[in-house]
C-alpha cells in the first residue's frame, strides 16, 4: 500500500500545500493580467492604426495658394492663344496651312531672323 499512495501529497506538509497552493494561484493571476495587458495592448495598437489611417486620410490633399490657382486657370491671354491654336488646326486640315506662298513666307522670316 505504500507504493500507491502519491509521494507528493502524502510528503507535503498541509501547510505548504496551502503554500504551494496560494503561490499557484498567485501566478494564474499573474498570468491572466499579462494576457488582459497583451490584449489590451493590441487593441490599443488596431486603434491607433485605424486613426492614423483616418488622420492620412484627411490630410491627403492639396491646398493650391491664389497664385497657384490664377497658374492652372487659363487666362485671357492663353484664350487668344488657344483661338489661333484652332486656327492652325483648321488650316492644317483643310490643307491651307501647307501652300507654297505661306511656305515661301516662313523660310524668309528664318533665313532673315539670323
Amino acid at each position: 500500500m505504500e507504493l500507491n499512495q502519491s509521494k507528493n501529497s502524502a510528503d507535503v506538509p498541509l501547510g505548504r500545500f496551502a503554500d504551494i497552493q496560494q503561490a499557484s494561484e498567485r501566478r494564474s493571476a499573474e498570468l491572466r493580467a499579462t494576457v488582459e495587458r497583451v490584449q489590451e495592448a493590441r487593441s490599443e495598437r488596431e486603434e491607433s492604426a485605424e486613426e492614423l489611417r483616418q488622420r492620412n486620410a484627411e490630410s491627403d490633399r492639396i491646398d493650391l495658394s491664389d497664385t497657384a490657382r490664377a497658374l492652372s486657370q487659363p487666362a485671357a491671354a492663353d484664350s487668344s492663344r488657344q483661338s489661333r491654336v484652332d486656327e492652325l488646326r483648321a488650316a492644317a486640315e483643310d490643307g491651307s496651312l501647307f501652300d507654297r506662298d505661306r511656305l515661301a513666307r516662313a523660310a524668309e522670316r528664318l533665313l532673315g531672323a539670323e
